[in-house]
């Protein structure tokens, strides 16, 4: 598959986009996604069931949808923390987070502001093709994982079907950044979002940038006919 050029480069920019989006961002997830963001963030959740303790980090939480998912799992006493870069999500996020037991902080995953092995699961839902070095952000979410931990990425892909993933594509790189640009006032934020995917890696190259991670008992599985995927892994040690 052929690159797409990305609207906009480098970590301040796409910093700023999210800032200035960020009003519209949970309205734009739930309309865009006809509702099914609330359900693949359920899924990845899910993952995390068989995970013994409950010590987890979501970065790039945004306004903390997934940390208040497992925050609604967990049976007290938990620590959940999410992480941003925007601090305009951060202050949404806080508002959402009121009265619950989760604690939302600023940071970049290329270098996480936490202690070695504290956490026993850490996972990012659609924030991997955001970092600004992605090899390097999964270094530091295995870093910041007790031994045996898991890690849940969620990212969006294409549909393997030829003719759906031609209406897909039609939708996701012309109705998606038309309405986006309509709503959120951005110009180029859902421009950016197809560009990132098309170029983003996917399946067993993201597979296997995990495990140069230091990541073991790597899978994924599609979702919803391959519009996104659930990638799991361990750390050993």
């Amino acid at each position: 598959m052929e690159k797409i050029v990305v609207p906009l480069r480098g970590a301040n920019q796409i910093q700023a986009m999210f800032n200035a989006v960020a009003p519209h961002y949970d309205f734009l997830n739930r309309l865009l996604s006809a509702g099914y963001d609330r359900r693949w963030r359920k899924l990845a959740v899910n993952e995390f069931e068989s995970v013994a303790s409950k010590t987890f980090l979501d970065v790039a939480t945004g306004t903390a949808d997934i940390a208040l998912e497992m925050a609604s799992r967990q049976p007290a006493p938990h620590k959940i923390i999410g992480m941003d870069f925007s601090q305009s999500m951060l202050e949404l996020g806080n508002k959402k987070v009121s009265g619950q037991d989760i604690k939302l902080i600023p940071g970049s995953a290329e270098n996480i502001p936490l202690k070695d092995k504290i956490f026993d699961g850490v996972v990012t839902a659609f924030g991997v093709r955001n970092f600004s070095d992605a090899e390097q952000g999964l270094r530091e979410m295995h870093r910041v994982l007790k031994p045996k931990g898991k890690i849940v990425v969620l990212e969006f892909s294409f549909p393997q079907n030829g003719l759906l993933q031609w209406f897909y594509r039609f939708y996701f790189e012309n109705i998606l950044p038309l309405t986006g640009r309509i709503i959120s006032g951005h110009k180029n934020a859902y421009s950016y979002l197809p560009a990132s995917v098309a170029n983003f890696p996917k399946g067993n190259e993201f597979k296997k940038m995990l495990e140069e991670s230091g990541f073991h008992n790597v899978s994924y599985k599609q979702l919803t006919f391959g519009i996104v995927t659930l990638y799991t892994g361990l750390k050993n040690v």
